[in-house]
Protein backbone atom coordinates (compact mmCIF):
# COMPACT_ATOMS: atom_id res chain seq x y z
CA UNK A 1 0.00 0.00 0.00
CA UNK A 2 0.91 3.46 -1.24
CA UNK A 3 1.83 4.93 2.86
CA UNK A 4 1.81 8.48 0.61
CA UNK A 5 -2.47 7.83 -0.34
CA UNK A 6 -3.23 7.72 3.60
CA UNK A 7 -3.73 11.05 5.57
CA UNK A 8 -1.96 9.37 8.58
CA UNK A 9 1.04 8.78 9.78
CA UNK A 10 0.87 5.22 11.08
CA UNK A 11 4.76 5.30 12.23
CA UNK A 12 4.50 7.86 14.40
CA UNK A 13 1.39 6.91 15.68
CA UNK A 14 2.45 2.70 16.37
CA UNK A 15 5.95 4.56 17.62
CA UNK A 16 4.16 7.13 20.42
CA UNK A 17 1.01 4.61 21.34
CA UNK A 18 0.67 3.86 24.85
CA UNK A 19 -1.91 3.62 28.11
CA UNK A 20 -3.97 7.09 28.68
CA UNK A 21 -1.32 9.23 30.94
CA UNK A 22 -3.04 9.85 33.91
CA UNK A 23 -0.28 11.64 35.60
CA UNK A 24 -1.37 14.26 37.61
CA UNK A 25 -5.28 13.53 37.34
CA UNK A 26 -6.87 14.68 41.31
CA UNK A 27 -8.14 11.47 41.87
CA UNK A 28 -8.74 12.11 45.53
CA UNK A 29 -10.82 15.53 44.49
CA UNK A 30 -12.93 13.27 42.84
CA UNK A 31 -15.42 12.88 45.86
CA UNK A 32 -15.58 16.79 46.51
CA UNK A 33 -17.93 17.24 43.86
CA UNK A 34 -20.84 15.03 43.29
CA UNK A 35 -21.09 13.26 40.65
CA UNK A 36 -25.04 13.42 39.66
CA UNK A 37 -26.70 9.95 39.03
CA UNK A 38 -27.35 11.04 35.08
CA UNK A 39 -23.79 11.33 34.41
CA UNK A 40 -22.23 8.19 36.31
CA UNK A 41 -25.12 6.08 34.68
CA UNK A 42 -23.59 7.42 30.83
CA UNK A 43 -19.63 7.19 32.28
CA UNK A 44 -20.87 3.59 33.02
CA UNK A 45 -22.14 2.90 28.97
CA UNK A 46 -18.84 4.67 28.08
CA UNK A 47 -17.15 2.27 30.35
CA UNK A 48 -18.46 -1.12 29.45
CA UNK A 49 -17.89 -0.04 25.58
CA UNK A 50 -14.22 0.84 26.19
CA UNK A 51 -13.61 -2.51 27.47
CA UNK A 52 -15.59 -4.08 25.39
CA UNK A 53 -13.43 -3.77 22.20
CA UNK A 54 -11.89 -6.66 22.21
CA UNK A 55 -14.78 -8.67 21.71
CA UNK A 56 -15.17 -6.21 18.40
CA UNK A 57 -11.28 -6.98 17.63
CA UNK A 58 -12.25 -10.48 17.55
CA UNK A 59 -14.67 -10.34 15.36
CA UNK A 60 -12.62 -7.94 12.99
CA UNK A 61 -9.48 -10.16 12.85
CA UNK A 62 -12.01 -13.55 11.43
CA UNK A 63 -12.05 -11.62 8.24
CA UNK A 64 -10.33 -10.59 5.49
CA UNK A 65 -8.52 -7.35 7.20
CA UNK A 66 -6.49 -9.94 9.12
CA UNK A 67 -4.44 -9.89 5.83
CA UNK A 68 -3.38 -6.63 6.14
CA UNK A 69 -0.57 -5.84 8.15
CA UNK A 70 -1.07 -1.55 8.29
CA UNK A 71 -4.95 -2.12 9.48
CA UNK A 72 -3.79 -4.72 12.27
CA UNK A 73 -0.89 -3.04 13.25
CA UNK A 74 -3.07 -0.06 14.22
CA UNK A 75 -5.72 -2.38 15.87
CA UNK A 76 -3.27 -3.61 18.18
CA UNK A 77 -2.66 -0.37 19.92
CA UNK A 78 -6.44 0.67 19.18
CA UNK A 79 -7.24 -1.92 21.42
CA UNK A 80 -4.79 -1.38 24.01
CA UNK A 81 -5.77 2.43 24.51
CA UNK A 82 -9.23 1.34 24.55
CA UNK A 83 -8.59 -1.33 27.19
CA UNK A 84 -6.85 1.47 29.62
CA UNK A 85 -10.42 4.21 28.63
CA UNK A 86 -12.18 1.12 30.26
CA UNK A 87 -9.76 1.21 33.35
CA UNK A 88 -9.92 4.79 33.64
CA UNK A 89 -13.26 5.61 33.67
CA UNK A 90 -13.58 2.22 36.66
CA UNK A 91 -11.63 3.33 38.59
CA UNK A 92 -13.42 7.12 38.02
CA UNK A 93 -16.36 5.57 38.95
CA UNK A 94 -15.40 3.81 41.95
CA UNK A 95 -12.98 6.66 43.31
CA UNK A 96 -16.51 8.88 42.94
CA UNK A 97 -18.42 5.98 44.64
CA UNK A 98 -20.52 4.19 42.06
CA UNK A 99 -21.49 0.58 43.07
CA UNK A 100 -22.57 -1.44 39.95
CA UNK A 101 -24.13 -4.63 38.77
CA UNK A 102 -24.33 -7.65 39.18
CA UNK A 103 -22.14 -7.35 42.54
CA UNK A 104 -21.25 -3.97 43.35
CA UNK A 105 -18.12 -4.46 42.47
CA UNK A 106 -15.86 -1.40 43.09
CA UNK A 107 -12.93 -0.24 41.59
CA UNK A 108 -9.80 1.56 43.92
CA UNK A 109 -6.69 3.19 43.73
CA UNK A 110 -4.49 0.11 44.12
CA UNK A 111 -7.17 -2.33 42.98
CA UNK A 112 -5.58 -5.42 40.59
CA UNK A 113 -5.74 -4.99 36.86
CA UNK A 114 -8.45 -5.77 34.65
CA UNK A 115 -11.13 -4.01 37.24
CA UNK A 116 -15.04 -5.21 37.10
CA UNK A 117 -13.96 -8.65 36.01
CA UNK A 118 -17.33 -9.84 37.35
CA UNK A 119 -19.49 -6.99 35.64
CA UNK A 120 -17.74 -7.83 32.21
CA UNK A 121 -18.55 -11.11 32.55
CA UNK A 122 -21.96 -10.58 32.90
CA UNK A 123 -22.32 -8.68 30.17
CA UNK A 124 -20.40 -10.46 27.74
CA UNK A 125 -22.94 -13.54 29.01
CA UNK A 126 -25.78 -11.64 28.99
CA UNK A 127 -24.92 -11.00 25.30
CA UNK A 128 -25.06 -14.76 25.02
CA UNK A 129 -26.35 -15.92 21.34
CA UNK A 130 -26.58 -12.06 20.00
CA UNK A 131 -22.91 -12.42 20.48
CA UNK A 132 -22.36 -15.27 18.49
CA UNK A 133 -24.89 -13.88 15.95
CA UNK A 134 -22.73 -11.03 15.66
CA UNK A 135 -19.34 -12.57 15.03
CA UNK A 136 -20.99 -15.24 12.12
CA UNK A 137 -22.92 -11.75 10.69
CA UNK A 138 -19.62 -10.37 10.28
CA UNK A 139 -18.08 -13.28 8.74
CA UNK A 140 -21.03 -13.63 6.14
CA UNK A 141 -20.83 -9.88 5.29
CA UNK A 142 -17.08 -10.27 4.99
CA UNK A 143 -17.40 -13.18 2.60
CA UNK A 144 -20.02 -11.47 0.83
CA UNK A 145 -18.58 -8.00 0.39
CA UNK A 146 -15.81 -7.90 -1.79
CA UNK A 147 -14.50 -4.45 -0.43
CA UNK A 148 -15.35 -5.24 3.45
CA UNK A 149 -12.33 -3.23 4.62
CA UNK A 150 -13.62 0.06 3.09
CA UNK A 151 -16.89 -0.56 4.86
CA UNK A 152 -15.26 -1.65 8.20
CA UNK A 153 -13.03 1.44 7.83
CA UNK A 154 -16.03 3.87 7.70
CA UNK A 155 -18.19 2.04 9.82
CA UNK A 156 -15.30 2.23 12.43
CA UNK A 157 -14.92 6.13 11.70
CA UNK A 158 -18.35 7.20 12.86
CA UNK A 159 -18.37 5.38 15.75
CA UNK A 160 -14.52 6.63 16.73
CA UNK A 161 -16.22 10.42 15.19
CA UNK A 162 -19.23 9.53 17.38
CA UNK A 163 -17.23 8.35 20.68
CA UNK A 164 -14.83 11.50 20.03
CA UNK A 165 -17.57 14.06 20.10
CA UNK A 166 -19.81 12.55 23.19
CA UNK A 167 -16.73 13.08 25.43
CA UNK A 168 -16.69 16.71 24.24
CA UNK A 169 -20.46 16.91 25.05
CA UNK A 170 -19.95 15.43 28.27
CA UNK A 171 -17.57 17.65 28.88
CA UNK A 172 -19.84 20.76 27.96
CA UNK A 173 -22.40 19.86 30.63
CA UNK A 174 -20.89 18.50 33.17
CA UNK A 175 -19.46 20.72 36.40
CA UNK A 176 -17.28 17.87 37.70
CA UNK A 177 -13.49 19.23 36.95
CA UNK A 178 -11.64 15.83 37.35
CA UNK A 179 -14.30 14.40 34.86
CA UNK A 180 -13.38 17.36 32.31
CA UNK A 181 -9.36 16.40 33.02
CA UNK A 182 -10.01 12.57 32.12
CA UNK A 183 -11.78 13.30 29.35
CA UNK A 184 -9.48 15.65 27.65
CA UNK A 185 -6.77 13.03 28.15
CA UNK A 186 -8.86 10.14 26.62
CA UNK A 187 -10.02 12.97 23.78
CA UNK A 188 -6.33 12.67 22.87
CA UNK A 189 -6.87 9.27 21.93
CA UNK A 190 -9.56 9.12 20.00
CA UNK A 191 -8.43 11.52 18.09
CA UNK A 192 -5.74 9.85 16.69
CA UNK A 193 -8.41 6.97 16.46
CA UNK A 194 -10.60 8.51 14.19
CA UNK A 195 -7.77 10.45 12.27
CA UNK A 196 -7.04 6.42 11.04
CA UNK A 197 -10.15 4.98 10.53
CA UNK A 198 -11.20 8.02 8.55
CA UNK A 199 -8.04 8.11 5.85
CA UNK A 200 -8.54 4.80 5.24
CA UNK A 201 -11.93 5.29 4.66
CA UNK A 202 -11.07 7.99 2.44
CA UNK A 203 -8.44 6.00 0.93
CA UNK A 204 -10.43 2.87 -0.05
CA UNK A 205 -13.77 4.34 -0.77
CA UNK A 206 -12.39 6.80 -3.59
CA UNK A 207 -11.34 3.55 -5.27
CA UNK A 208 -14.29 1.85 -5.81
CA UNK A 209 -17.65 3.23 -6.81
CA UNK A 210 -19.19 -0.49 -5.46
CA UNK A 211 -17.68 0.22 -1.95
CA UNK A 212 -19.59 3.33 -1.59
CA UNK A 213 -22.81 2.07 -2.61
CA UNK A 214 -22.26 -0.86 -0.59
CA UNK A 215 -21.41 1.31 2.54
CA UNK A 216 -23.75 4.07 2.22
CA UNK A 217 -26.32 1.17 1.69
CA UNK A 218 -24.93 -0.75 5.14
CA UNK A 219 -24.75 2.58 6.98
CA UNK A 220 -28.08 3.70 6.15
CA UNK A 221 -29.51 0.82 6.97
CA UNK A 222 -27.46 -1.33 9.68
CA UNK A 223 -25.84 1.15 11.37
CA UNK A 224 -27.01 1.87 14.91
CA UNK A 225 -25.16 4.27 17.98
CA UNK A 226 -21.74 2.60 19.15
CA UNK A 227 -22.41 0.02 22.07
CA UNK A 228 -25.87 -0.98 20.53
CA UNK A 229 -26.46 -4.54 21.25
CA UNK A 230 -23.73 -5.09 23.75
CA UNK A 231 -25.87 -2.90 26.58
CA UNK A 232 -29.82 -3.24 26.63
CA UNK A 233 -31.37 -0.68 24.11
CA UNK A 234 -32.90 1.57 27.07
CA UNK A 235 -29.17 2.01 27.92
CA UNK A 236 -27.87 3.14 24.99
CA UNK A 237 -31.03 5.52 24.46
CA UNK A 238 -30.54 7.03 27.57
CA UNK A 239 -26.73 7.63 26.77
CA UNK A 240 -27.67 8.66 23.71
CA UNK A 241 -29.69 11.36 24.30
CA UNK A 242 -28.65 12.58 27.94
CA UNK A 243 -25.60 14.03 25.71
CA UNK A 244 -26.76 14.73 22.13
CA UNK A 245 -30.48 15.38 22.97
CA UNK A 246 -30.79 18.88 23.14
CA UNK A 247 -29.96 21.75 20.98
CA UNK A 248 -26.09 22.01 20.80
CA UNK A 249 -25.88 17.72 21.05
CA UNK A 250 -28.22 18.27 17.86
CA UNK A 251 -25.71 20.51 16.47
CA UNK A 252 -22.79 18.52 16.96
CA UNK A 253 -24.80 15.57 15.22
CA UNK A 254 -25.53 17.70 12.31
CA UNK A 255 -21.46 18.51 12.19
CA UNK A 256 -21.07 14.78 12.60
CA UNK A 257 -23.09 13.79 9.53
CA UNK A 258 -21.59 16.69 7.62
CA UNK A 259 -17.64 14.97 8.23
CA UNK A 260 -19.24 11.38 7.25
CA UNK A 261 -20.63 13.29 4.38
CA UNK A 262 -17.57 14.73 3.03
CA UNK A 263 -16.00 10.69 2.30
CA UNK A 264 -16.66 9.79 -0.90
CA UNK A 265 -19.96 8.47 -2.00
CA UNK A 266 -21.45 9.47 1.23
CA UNK A 267 -22.56 13.22 0.69
CA UNK A 268 -25.75 14.13 2.06
CA UNK A 269 -25.96 11.08 4.76
CA UNK A 270 -27.98 11.67 7.20
CA UNK A 271 -26.88 8.79 10.40
CA UNK A 272 -26.70 10.55 13.57
CA UNK A 273 -29.47 12.34 12.91
CA UNK A 274 -31.61 9.93 12.64
CA UNK A 275 -30.33 7.74 15.57
CA UNK A 276 -30.62 10.70 17.69
CA UNK A 277 -34.22 10.71 16.74
CA UNK A 278 -34.91 7.02 16.84
CA UNK A 279 -33.21 7.27 20.54
CA UNK A 280 -35.26 10.16 21.64
CA UNK A 281 -38.65 8.20 20.38
CA UNK A 282 -37.92 5.23 22.12
CA UNK A 283 -37.38 7.15 25.31
CA UNK A 284 -40.92 9.04 24.75
CA UNK A 285 -42.14 5.58 23.72
CA UNK A 286 -43.50 6.51 20.37
CA UNK A 287 -44.36 4.16 17.71
CA UNK A 288 -40.73 2.95 15.73
CA UNK A 289 -39.99 4.24 12.50
CA UNK A 290 -39.94 2.57 9.16
CA UNK A 291 -36.31 2.38 9.16
CA UNK A 292 -36.28 0.95 12.84
CA UNK A 293 -38.63 -2.18 11.72
CA UNK A 294 -36.66 -2.36 9.09
CA UNK A 295 -33.37 -3.24 10.81
CA UNK A 296 -34.77 -4.90 13.48
CA UNK A 297 -33.76 -8.09 12.08
CA UNK A 298 -30.15 -7.31 11.65
CA UNK A 299 -29.70 -5.73 15.66
CA UNK A 300 -26.96 -9.03 15.53
CA UNK A 301 -24.53 -7.09 12.92
CA UNK A 302 -25.78 -3.41 14.28
CA UNK A 303 -24.13 -4.82 17.28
Amino acid sequence: MDTAEVDFDLDRYLRASKRVDLSGLRWDRIRDHPLPVEEARVLAYMMDIESHTVIFLRDLLATRAAFEPDVTAFLSCWVYEELWHGEAFSRFLGEAGSRLPPDGEWAWADAPYPTRVARNTWIRRRIGARGYASHVATLLAAAAVKDFVALHMTWGAVNELSTLQGYHRVIAKTEHPVLVDLLERVIKDERRHFAFYRAQARMRLARSRQAQRVTRWALEHLWAPVGTGVRPQAETDFAVVSVFGDDAGLAVANEMDETIGRLPGLEGIRLVRDALAEAMRRVEALPPSPRERFAAPFAALRA
